[in-house]
């Protein structure tokens, strides 16, 4: 559903990829699941595969840009060109997890779109992992108080996101929804995407891991992104 063809593929241990994929490795260990499915939703090109490998994790996609969908098809093993704004008619068994990255700020309605998607798609228990930029970020705060709101080709103004959240109207688009959240976690800055010696095993990298611990202990301040972790309950 990214049509952005700059949505990139993110290798850090402290990315939304990394931490998506690790609860869900985690949710199947204790499943003692010896097939977890996956729906991904917004799969873009596919990269969760990268962190849940195959035959374990078991990769269902629903992505909107066929180019985007081309690619995922290689690496998923089933994905599905759709519209998210429209009603979905799709063949789905119910999946052990339901992932939505970095997607539902570009819809417009995303709250009914998730409603939607849990009813026609869930059952009660499934575990739900959502993942939202935070418009409350310190730079974008420092940004407007010089008067500038300025859309970019990627990150928190991004020009294709069409809804902004906070920490607290993030939790609400999840109560709203049905889904009661049971943790939050969140990614930093992504440096390693500014420049390689912020990587791990680069010379900057420290300064790397400053910039997560700092981001957890202030979430709604310096968290670039909100990873909700919960459970839908109709």
């Amino acid at each position: 559903m990214k049509g952005d063809t700059l949505y990139l593929q993110k290798h850090d241990q402290h990315s939304s990829h990394a931490q998506i994929s690790q609860t869900i490795r985690r949710l199947a260990a204790v499943s003692r699941l010896e097939t977890c499915t996956v729906l991904d939703v917004g799969c873009a090109a596919g990269f969760l595969r990268a962190f849940l490998p195959a035959p374990q994790y078991r990769l269902v996609g629903i992505e909107g840009s066929p180019e985007l969908a081309e690619r995922a098809a290689q690496v998923y093993d089933t994905v599905h060109v759709a519209d998210l704004n429209q009603p979905l008619v799709l063949p789905l068994e119910a999946p052990q997890a339901i992932v939505l990255g970095d997607i539902l700020e570009h819809l417009p309605d995303p709250e009914t779109v998730l409603t939607q998607l849990l009813q026609q798609f869930t059952k009660p228990g499934t575990p739900v992992i959502i993942s939202l930029p935070n418009v409350a970020h310190l730079y974008v705060r420092l940004s407007l108080l010089l008067g500038r709101f300025d859309y970019g080709d990627r990150g928190i103004l991004d020009r294709t996101h069409l809804r902004f959240f906070t920490l607290k109207t993030a939790k609400l688009l999840c109560a709203n929804c049905n889904i009661r959240v049971q943790s939050v976690s969140v990614t930093p800055i992504p440096l390693p995407l500014i420049h390689p010696a912020f990587a791990e095993g680069g010379l900057l990298y420290p300064l790397h891991w400053v910039n997560y611990v700092l981001a957890s202990a202030f979430k709604g301040l310096l968290g670039y992104q909100f990873i909700l972790r919960g459970v839908y309950e109709p």
